[in-house]
C-alpha cells in the first residue's frame, strides 16, 4: 500500500512538471507571434532598418517661400526586435518593442501671393511743389513768370519749400518767394516773401486734405522793414517814395499807373492767414493740385489767392528715383491773386514749373 502511493505521487508529480513546461511553451509562442504583428503594422515603408533618420523634404521652388510653423509631429512607431538565434526558446522571450520618437520640423510652402503686404507708400503731390508722404522730409523749388496788372512789366518769380512730415496727420513747413526784375520804365525790386506754416491733413488712398494757418513776413527791403520797426508804419503821403503831384495829365496819369504797380509791393511787415489745399492722384503718372488762402498783412492790405496745378510722376519713370527717393514730382502751377484796400482792381497771375523731392 505504501508503495503504491509513492507511484501515484511520482505520476502526479510528473504530469505536473509536463503541464507547466507545456504552458510556458505557448506563452512564448503567443508572444512571439504578438511581436511580429506590431512590427508588421508599425514600421514604416520609407525607414531604413540601419537608421532612424526622417526621409528629406523636396526643396521648394524659388519663387515660393518656405515658412517654417512650430508643430511637432510624432513619427511612426518603428519598432526594433532583438536578434534571436532560431531554436532558442528561451532567448525568443527576450524579444521587444522599442518605440521611437521623432520630431520632424514641418515646413510649408507658400506663395508668394499668400504673403502679408507691408503698409501702402503714401505719395501724393500738393500745391507750391510739395507732396505728402505720411512721413520724411518733401523739398521743392520752382520758377516762373509774374504778372501784376496789365500795366506793370512781367518779373521772374522763384519760390522753394522745404517741410517736414512729422505725422502722417500733421506737417511743418518754411517756404520763400522772391519777385525780381524791372516793374516798370522807373522802377526795379526784389520783393520777398518768407512763410511758416503747419498743415493739418486727412489722408484717403491716392488723395489727401489739408488746412493750414500761415505766419509770414513781407519786405522789399530789410533795411525799411527795421526802420519801421523803429519809427511806426508811415502812409504813402508821408513816405516820400512818391514823386510830386504835377498839374500836366500826362505826370498824373504816368503817377497813377506807378502807384497801382507799386501798391501790390508794398506789403512790408508780418503777414497771418490760412490755406486749405487738396493733392489727388488720378492715376499712376497723373496727379491734380487746388489750394485757396486768405492773408492779412499789418499794413491793413488783404490777399486773396487760388492755385491750381497739375503734376507728372517722374518717380515711375526714373529708375534711380524709384529707388532712392519716396518721391518725385514735376509740376506746373498757376496762381491768381486779388489785392484789397489797396485800391487795385486787377487779378495778378504768375505760372510756376517745380520740382519736388521726397527723402
Amino acid at each position: 500500500m505504501r508503495i503504491f502511493f509513492l507511484v501515484l505521487l511520482l505520476i502526479l508529480n510528473v504530469y505536473a512538471e509536463a503541464k507547466s513546461s507545456g504552458s510556458a511553451r505557448s506563452r512564448s509562442q503567443a508572444k512571439n507571434e504578438k511581436t511580429a504583428v506590431v512590427e508588421k503594422k508599425t514600421a514604416p515603408k520609407s525607414v531604413n532598418k540601419s537608421t532612424n533618420a526622417p526621409a528629406s523634404v523636396a526643396p521648394a521652388s524659388p519663387s515660393a517661400t518656405l515658412a517654417p510653423i512650430s508643430t511637432t509631429s510624432v513619427a511612426p512607431i518603428s519598432t526594433t526586435s532583438v536578434a534571436t538565434t532560431s531554436g532558442d526558446a528561451k532567448n525568443s522571450e527576450n524579444n521587444a518593442v522599442v518605440r521611437d520618437t521623432i520630431v520632424d520640423t514641418v515646413y510649408v510652402v507658400m506663395p508668394e501671393s499668400a504673403e502679408r503686404p507691408g503698409k501702402e507708400e503714401t505719395n501724393v503731390p500738393l500745391p507750391h511743389q510739395s507732396a505728402f508722404l505720411g512721413q520724411g522730409l518733401s523739398a521743392g523749388v520752382g520758377a516762373g513768370l509774374f504778372n501784376a496788372s496789365k500795366d506793370c512789366d512781367c518779373l521772374g518769380v522763384w519760390q522753394g519749400q522745404l517741410e517736414y512730415h512729422y505725422r502722417d496727420y500733421i506737417t511743418g513747413g518754411f517756404d520763400v518767394r522772391f519777385f525780381g526784375g524791372t516793374l516798370d520804365s522807373d522802377v526795379m525790386l526784389m520783393y520777398q516773401r518768407y512763410r511758416l506754416n503747419v498743415r493739418f491733413h486727412r489722408g484717403f488712398t491716392g488723395a489727401d486734405f489739408y488746412i493750414s494757418p500761415l505766419f509770414g513776413l513781407e519786405t522789399t527791403d530789410l533795411s525799411e522793414f527795421r526802420e519801421e520797426l523803429r519809427n511806426g508804419v508811415q502812409n504813402d503821403a508821408s513816405s516820400g517814395n512818391l514823386s510830386e503831384v504835377t498839374s500836366d495829365d500826362d505826370d498824373s496819369d504816368s503817377l497813377k499807373i506807378e502807384k497801382n504797380c507799386e501798391k501790390m509791393f508794398a506789403l512790408d511787415g508780418f503777414t497771418f492767414g490760412v490755406e486749405a489745399g487738396m493733392g489727388l492722384v488720378v492715376f499712376r503718372y497723373l496727379g491734380l493740385t487746388a489750394s485757396a488762402s486768405y492773408e492779412f498783412n499789418l499794413s491793413w492790405t488783404q490777399l486773396v489767392s487760388f492755385s491750381p496745378g497739375i503734376a507728372f510722376n517722374l518717380r515711375e519713370v526714373w529708375p534711380w528715383a524709384n529707388k532712392s527717393l519716396r518721391s518725385t514730382w514735376i509740376s506746373f502751377e498757376m496762381i491768381f491773386q486779388r489785392y484789397f484796400n489797396r485800391g487795385v482792381g486787377e487779378w495778378a497771375i504768375a505760372g510756376f514749373i517745380g520740382l519736388q523731392f521726397g527723402i
